[in-house]
């Protein structure tokens, strides 16, 4: 017979493609939990969310490695992984709201649900929620914040919920990559399309969509127009600029980061902070990719 659990709050989990580095939770006070990613350089394993974790460091020796295509890969997060993540939090009476990664990206959604279905059925009633958040990388992190906030300010279980669902198509992942190839060798991308493009040396801007997958806006020739490109993306869609943060991360290449930010500050989008990208979305992405992510009325 499994003990009765009486819900004494809710608790925020994301997984580590929201690129919510522990400095970053810490430096924002956000009461969010991450189920960790593996991440192996070398065959030596890194938990990309451990306190100890160096990211600034991490991340130079990782692009570098990728670069030099040497032996560098992630873990998927396994159900047992949730069930072990949820337990503590579960045996407290808490009531759980997980983000993953897309789903049409990564396996960790349906992990997530499998350990979800478990525990909801075990317990005779909804314990766990999972949210595919339809992107990774800063826009998971993004609805993230926004659970954070909405349990702070003691919305409850059904009403985060009913908003995150809403607000997730609001909420607009964009970027550039070096090198299009990384994209096509996991299959986030056709082969034949990074075949072309890196032979006419055209740089594909991309975009999380409404179902989950990751597909291209625009074809630009050339590097420094793809920045522009995508800075300008910002200016045109985003919506009330002055009462939100955008987030532009990066896979090592700072200065073309704030290249765009100055682009940003150009039409008075000044609420910008710069991250390292998330290395477990960047491992697919490769050395030199580019993102910026922010609000919108649609993605």
């Amino acid at each position: 017979m499994v003990p009765e659990v009486i819900s004494m709050g809710v608790k925020i989990y994301a997984d580590a493609g929201s690129n919510l580095f522990p400095e970053i939770i810490k430096k924002k006070k956000l009461d969010i939990k991450i189920v960790d990613m593996k991440l192996y350089i070398k065959d030596k394993e890194y938990n990309c969310y451990d306190e100890s974790f160096d990211t600034k460091e991490v991340s130079k020796l990782f692009y570098q490695e990728l670069e030099g295509e040497n032996n560098i890969h992630t873990s998927l997060v396994n159900p047992n992984d949730y069930l072990e993540a949820f337990k503590e939090d579960i045996a407290n009476g808490h009531q759980i709201i997980c983000l993953t990664m897309a789903k049409g990206i990564s396996g960790t959604y349906q992990s997530a649900c499998i350990a979800r279905d478990m525990i909801n059925e075990e317990h005779g009633k909804e314990i766990v929620y999972v949210v595919d958040s339809m992107t990774a990388g800063f826009g998971e992190g993004i609805l993230a914040i926004r659970l954070d906030k909405g349990v702070k300010k003691g919305k409850s279980f059904e009403e985060l919920i009913k908003d995150i669902e809403e607000f997730k198509y609001k909420v607009r992942s964009e970027f550039t990559v070096d090198d299009v190839n990384f994209l096509a060798k996991t299959g986030r991308i056709n082969k034949i399309v990074a075949k072309i493009a890196s032979a006419l040396k055209i740089k594909v801007l991309l975009k999380g969509s409404n179902d989950s997958t990751i597909v291209s806006t625009a074809k630009v020739p050339g590097r420094k127009l793809s920045i522009k490109k995508l800075a300008k993306q910002c200016i045109d869609f985003i919506k009330n600029a002055k009462d939100q943060i955008v987030y532009i991360t990066h896979c090592n290449c700072l200065k073309d980061a704030l290249d765009m930010k100055k682009m940003l500050a150009e039409k008075n989008i000044n609420n910008v902070e710069i991250y390292d990208y998330d290395l477990v979305t960047g491992s697919h992405l490769g050395p030199n990719a580019l993102a910026i992510f922010y609000v919108s009325d649609s993605r």
